[in-house]
């Protein structure tokens, strides 16, 4: 079924916390180890901060709607949240791809903004020939 297997983004525009920019940059280095070791359905997870630090940009992408809704009740049902919420505020948050009923509704305190899909393209990844190993030969056994 297409909407289990669709990635879901996360496109989160923040405000850091004024005299703050040094703990948040620590604070998100202590949450993307948390997040790459325990939530497998967690793809990429990445922040971006401004030359100032004043704002920040995180890009989320789950394997799928299920996979989204897990990184979002660990997140409120953990020890992260009200730190996270020290440092940052939300300015915007897009939700990209096809998201269920169960996770809109799990993030109904953070953003009624959904978007599907409707266009575009990606490209895939070629290895080229150089890239390939080359095969192993078996030794000759008398």
């Amino acid at each position: 079924h297409k909407d289990t297997a669709s990635p879901i983004i996360f496109a989160i525009d923040l405000l850091v916390t004024e005299g703050k920019v040094e703990e948040a940059i620590s604070f998100t280095k202590k949450i993307t180890k948390h997040i790459k070791s325990t939530e497998k359905g967690t793809v990429i997870y990445e922040y971006y901060f401004t030359p100032d630090g004043k704002k920040c940009f995180l890009y989320e992408t789950y394997k799928n709607s299920d996979a989204a809704l897990r990184h979002v009740n660990d997140f409120v049902s953990g020890d992260f949240e009200e730190e996270f919420s020290s440092y940052f505020t939300i300015n915007s948050f897009q939700v990209l791809g096809l998201a269920k009923l169960d996770l809109k509704l799990a993030l109904k305190e953070f953003t009624s903004d959904f978007r599907t899909l409707e266009e575009g393209f990606k490209r895939s990844k070629k290895r080229k020939k150089s890239d390939k190993r080359p095969m192993k030969l078996k030794k000759k056994t008398d």
